[in-house]
């Protein structure tokens, strides 16, 4: 049998992040997913779309339902058994050609899936330095997403049009295969470090909670939107595309940030920062006219920002609760928060106008910063180093 690698190393974290972003890769490369769908599947535009609908809800209940178990169950077991069910779901859906067994059987992936990634986001939380834990996620999560879309269109030359199910089924399945290497981490409730268990520690927690689910809500609007926003500017469509790819590279340098500096220069001026680049960002947006520096650099702001306060926020989660359980229930407020933003946005349209929705996720990035402001500001009166929990090889 293999051997497990050493605990509290980059590979340790690396193959941690990979794990924890297997339960829901699909969100990773989902223009791929949709495409496939509505393309040679044979599914129409909306139809695709309710599938994908149907996966995601899925996931979200798949969280929640964590949220519940982890202070129950041992993780390492549990993991194994649903990333081999993931796999074969995945797999298997090759042979799904109805539109209502595919509606039912991506409801149950996502279910697994969702389960798994609030499992393994209380384990990422429980690590040594949960600021490089998820900052290896978001990490792991742009390199996947940029990899798969890359390689799809020759994928699925060679498999055929159920190519990205192939591609989802084999990301679980090296999950499976790494969870065999990575170092057991215990799941006692450490009392000392548990602040979320006081009245005061609850208060934090909402407080958290909310800045999470505004702050991507914000950021997954202006996403979903992007490049409408460069269309409607008089951008052709070749260089907008161009300018999305190029500046999304700018995510692998804000999630590289907490990794590399951890927690020994404190969150909050990085967070303020981040925070702060977000709101230039929708601001730079809005201008007219929108020239193309002026959107090449405003989504170079929001990617770079994006992933680092992402990252930062559910370190702060992270140690606001020893058992992990915390984590699990920011799992379910971010794809809360993702969904949440488009849904918002389109409500805030008017005739092809899109100033008012970017003015009010400015106004959105704010208040996240508002309530995050103060469950930061108390982590940082107290050692992170201090705090975090020892793990087992």
């Amino acid at each position: 049998m293999l051997k497990k690698i050493q605990a509290d190393n980059a590979l340790s974290y690396s193959f941690f992040a990979f794990i924890a972003m297997a339960g829901l890769s699909y969100v990773n490369f989902l223009p791929g997913v949709v495409s496939a769908l509505a393309g040679g599947i044979g599914f129409s535009e909306a139809e695709a779309g309710e599938v994908i609908a149907s996966n995601l809800f899925g996931g979200l209940l798949g969280c929640a339902g964590a949220f519940f178990l982890v202070r129950r169950i041992d993780w390492r077991p549990a993991m194994f058994v649903l990333l081999a069910s993931l796999t074969l779901v995945d797999l298997s859906t090759i042979w799904v050609d109805s539109y209502h067994l595919m509606l039912g059987w991506r409801f149950v992936a996502g279910l697994i899936g969702g389960l798994s990634m609030g499992i393994i986001f209380s384990v990422l939380a429980r690590l040594n330095s949960p600021d490089r834990a998820f900052g290896s996620l978001l990490l792991v999560q742009f390199v996947v997403g940029a990899v798969v879309m890359y390689l799809l269109p020759g994928l699925e030359t060679l498999l055929g049009t159920y190519a990205v199910f192939f591609v989802m089924a084999g990301l679980a399945f090296l999950s499976f295969l790494l969870l065999g290497l990575v170092p057991q981490v215990p799941r006692k409730l450490d009392k000392k470090r548990s602040s979320s268990e006081s009245n005061e520690g609850k208060a934090h927690a909402i407080l958290l909670m909310l800045a999470i689910v505004l702050y991507l809500c914000a950021a997954n609007a202006i996403w979903a939107y992007v490049e409408l926003i460069g269309l409607k500017a008089g951008i052709d469509d070749v260089s907008v595309s161009s300018y999305i790819a190029s500046t999304s590279l700018l995510g692998l340098l804000g999630a590289m940030l907490p990794i590399v500096s951890g927690n020994r220069f404190g969150r909050l001026y990085w967070l303020l920062a981040g925070v702060m680049l977000s709101i230039v960002s929708a601001a730079m947006l809005s201008f007219i006219p929108l020239t193309p520096i002026l959107y090449v650099s405003a989504m170079a702001m929001l990617f770079f920002a994006w992933p680092a306060v992402n990252s930062y926020l559910l370190a702060v989660v992270a140690e606001l609760d020893s058992s992990g359980r915390l984590s699990s229930l920011a799992a379910v407020i971010s794809l809360l928060g993702l969904a949440t933003g488009p849904l918002i946005a389109s409500g805030l349209l008017s005739n092809g106008d899109f100033s008012v929705m970017l003015y009010s996720c400015m106004f959105i990035f704010l208040s996240s910063f508002v309530f995050l402001y103060k469950p930061v500001k108390m982590t940082e009166t107290v050692r992170g180093g201090d705090l975090s929990s020892q793990y087992q090889s």
